[in-house]
This record gives structure tokens, C-alpha cells and sequence, in this order.
């Protein structure tokens, strides 16, 4: 349906017009500040310039933003004087390894058992007897036939996103490390390992999951799978060895493994400075199925049952999982009675998206009003969000999370635009005269 099909006399029309006349009012209210608006990947917003970056290129996770755009925030957006930087939904860990490189407590926390790791193994600080026995490791690595090999994963999915040759490689060098004693040095070969997963399948990244690859070869020109592997981990691994070397002053910064909502933060948060986070996007992206490979091999989950905690711990930002009604008092009223109702009206793919998109910013007014007691007074909080696109209108998430942070006691500094998001063609020619509010954009609050 366009907005086109809808009969003007109808509900649906209704709901549309007092929707957007919403927007209108509050881009009244709102300094919208179009830093740009290309469409383009090369943003601050985005992960590649971490790939170049020490540390941050340790594993590829997409959904990062730059390390630049974290210090840019941090130096020059706020005084920090001491005060903790947090990041509640931290992903590979930017924001705090930001922090750290600066000299900065930093603190984030995830949901994710496989962010989590990622993170705390970038956070690695190695004395010179360690960086000694990690290299030490790495010889023995080239050298070792592998012979100990860990079990399958306990997923028939995920296995058949491999060669069997292959599998049975990356299984091979699992059980190396798996038994080197030393946690630190385990790690660093695990997050190797995890690296190595995406490049040796079958299958790439796509979307809400993941796509067989049309043109699948290995990434070395080694054509036994066991040396291809080796050499591919252990060109990670030096890489590794380097980057701890060139950051000998880093300030290693804290991470937990839990969700950032609930009645209350964790008593680790206080005298926060700084917020600066990118909360998983309205986007129904479920990232249990993204990471399906990461997180069945890197044994994060063992069973049905951790895949579903997991995807029941997360913000609502997606449709698989059933949740209970929770902080509905910490919602957009626009959300809850325009928004929605217009959506359950549709017929969309799934009849979760309205009562996700509720659930989304009710989740997130929850976390504003827990951070606020634990901030400095002219603290400031950015988030990074990209707005979604569903039955024919735009849900303008970055209007809607400052018109939330100010019903929670911000004052709302700025809606900074950083680039524009192209949908399909179809979704894009259903958008009209309203395709502006397709972009991502960071959020800025202050805590007055």
C-alpha cells in the first residue's frame, strides 16, 4: 500500500496526516542539523574506518560506528573531568576503547555473550613476558598438526554453512587453543578463531541473516584447509601481537554482560559524564540469527534455550521473541496511538512490528530515566539511530527519541544527520515527499 492507496476518508489517511503534521511540530521544536544527507557507508556512523584502526580491527562488526566520531564526541562535545563514559549498548566495544585510548573510564555493557568477548579481548593489556609466551603460541600453532579437535556445534543449521573440510579445520585449531592455559593468550586465538568463521563459509552476512555466497573460496591461496586456516589465524594473531604492543598506555576500560534496562542500572554506573551509544535500530534485525555461526561456535550458545534468553534480554527491535508488557509508562504516546494502530491496519509480514515499535521506545524511556540519577548535571548523552520505514510511513526514530528524552527531563541539544538511508525502490517510491526522514542521525541530550 502507498500512501497514495489509502482512501483519504478513511482511518489509515487520518493516522498518516496526524503522524507527519507530529513531525512538522517538533522539527519546530528541534534544532535538525543536516551534517549530511548522501547516502554513502564512508560515515562517522559507520564501522569501516575501525577495520584500519588498533584494536577496534580485531574483529569485523558491522554495526560499530568509528572510533573518530567517539573521540570527536568525547573531546569536544563534553567534559569528561574525571567522570565515567558509558556506553549501555556496547556492542564490539568502541565507545569504551575510545575512552580508554583516551585515558578515560569507560564502561559498556551488551546483552550479547559474543560482543561481550569481543569486547573484553580488545581491552587486553599484556605485560612483556605475556607478549613473549603469545608469540611462543603462535609457533607452535604454525608448527602444530592440529591433532585435537573440538566437537561439533550443537546446531545442524550452522553446520551446513561450511565445507566439511572446512568445518573440520576450524575445529581442529578451536582445540588447539582451547587448550593453552593461559585465559588471556586463550582468548586472543579465540577472537582469531571467530574472525576466521565468516571468511571460511559458505555463507556471508545479509540482511536479517545470512546469504550464500555466489563466488565461495577460501581467503589463501593454501589449498589444504588445515594450513589455509593456520595461516589465516596466524596473520590475525601477529596482527594482535602488534597492536598490543603500539598501545602501551592504554586505559583498559570495564564491560558486563547484561542489559542496560530493567528497575534499576548496576551500581557501576555512576557519575556518568558521557553517554554514547547506538541502541540496535527498529529494524526487526534479530542478531542471534546475524551471528548464528559466531555465537554456536564460539560455544556462546549451547541450546535453543540460551538463542532464546538471549533474544528475550534484548531491547525490542525485533519480532522473535515474545515479551511481557514492560515500562509502558516510559513511552512515546505518538508511538501508542498513532503509529501503532496504523501499523496493526496493515498487512505486513509479521502482526509483531506495532507492538514492537511500542515496545522499542518504551524500553529506551526506561534506560533515560534510570541514567538520569546517575549523571553529571550538563552531561551528555548522544545516540546514534536509524529511523525504519513500515506500511507505507517513515517512524522517524531520531524525532521521536528527543521528543522522549525531553519527557524524561533532557533537554534536547540537536538531531544530527549523518547520512541517508536508500530502502528498496519500492519502499522508496512509497515514501513521496516525506524520504528526508530516511537516515541514520545521532541524538544529542544534555542532563540538566
Amino acid at each position: 500500500m502507498t500512501l497514495s492507496d489509502i482512501n483519504p476518508e478513511s482511518e489509515s489517511a487520518s493516522l498518516v496526516g496526524d503522524l507527519y503534521r507530529h513531525y512538522r511540530a517538533l522539527e519546530r521544536d528541534i534544532r535538525v542539523n543536516e551534517k549530511s544527507t548522501r547516502t554513502t557507508y564512508r560515515s562517522p556512523v559507520n564501522f569501516i574506518e575501525s577495520m584500519q584502526k588498533p584494536r577496534h580491527r580485531w574483529f569485523p562488526y558491522k554495526e560499530g560506528f568509528s572510533p573518530s566520531f567517539v573521540e570527536e564526541f568525547l573531546t569536544t562535545r563534553v567534559s569528561i573531568n574525571g567522570g565515567l563514559v558509558v556506553d549501555p549498548f556496547s556492542g564490539s566495544g568502541t565507545t569504551a576503547l575510545v575512552a580508554g585510548e583516551l585515558g578515560f573510564r569507560g564502561l559498556g555493557f551488551d546483552v550479547s555473550p559474543l560482543t561481550d568477548f569481543v569486547a573484553r579481548t580488545k581491552a587486553v593489556v599484556m605485560s612483556a613476558k605475556e607478549l613473549r609466551s603469545l608469540k611462543s603460541y603462535l609457533l607452535d600453532f604454525a608448527n602444530s598438526p592440529l591433532g585435537s579437535r573440538a566437537s561439533n556445534p550443537n546446531n545442524t543449521t550452522v553446520e551446513r554453512y561450511f565445507e566439511p573440510e572446512v568445518l573440520d579445520a576450524l575445529l581442529r585449531a578451536k582445540g588447539f587453543f582451547s587448550e593453552i592455559d593461559c585465559p588471556k593468550i586463550s582468548s586472543l586465538f579465540k577472537l582469531a578463531f571467530l574472525s576466521a568463521i565468516e571468511p571460511f563459509s559458505t555463507h556471508r552476512k545479509a540482511g536479517n541473516g545470512v546469504k550464500r555466497k555466489t563466488n565461495y573460496e577460501w581467503p589463501t591461496a593454501e589449498t589444504d584447509s588445515v594450513l589455509a586456516v593456520k595461516h589465516f589465524m596466524g596473520e590475525i594473531l601477529e596482527m594482535f601481537a602488534s597492536d598490543i604492543e603500539q598501545t602501551p598506555n592504554f586505559y583498559p576500560p570495564e564491560f558486563l554482560q547484561r542489559s542496560c534496562l530493567g528497575d534499576s542500572l548496576s551500581e557501576e554506573v555512576e557519575d556518568v559524564s558521557a553517554v554514547l551509544t547506538s541502541p540496535p535500530y527498529a529494524n526487526c534485525f534479530d542478531y542471534s540469527k546475524i551471528y548464528m555461526s559466531e555465537l554456536w561456535l564460539g560455544d556462546f550458545f549451547e541450546s535453543k534455550a540460551d538463542q532464546q534468553a538471549f533474544r528475550e534480554a534484548s531491547v525490542r527491535s525485533h519480532v522473535h521473541a515474545t515479551w511481557a508488557d514492560r515500562y509502558c509508562e516510559f513511552g512515546v504516546p505518538v508511538v501508542d496511538e498513532i503509529i501503532r494502530p496504523y501499523i496493526e491496519e496493515q498487512d505486513l509480514w509479521s502482526p509483531r512490528i506495532g507492538s514492537m515499535l511500542s515496545g522499542y521506545f518504551a524500553d529506551l524511556g526506561n534506560l533515560l530515566t534510570n541514567l538520569k540519577p546517575r549523571m553529571r548535571n550538563g552531561g551528555k548523552l548522544g545516540f546514534v539511530v536509524g529511523n525504519s520505514f513500515y506500511g507505507g510511513v517513515a517512524v522517524a526514530t531520531d524525532l521521536l527519541l528527543a521528543e522522549l528524552g525531553r519527557s524524561r527531563g533532557y533537554e534536547v541539544e540537536e538531531v544530527r544527520v549523518y547520512r541517508g538511508i536508500i530502502p528498496s525502490s519500492q519502499q522508496f517510491r512509497k515514501l513521496g515527499n516525506n524520504r528526508k526522514y530516511m537516515r541514520e542521525s545521532m541524538v544529542v541530550l544534555r542532563r540538566s
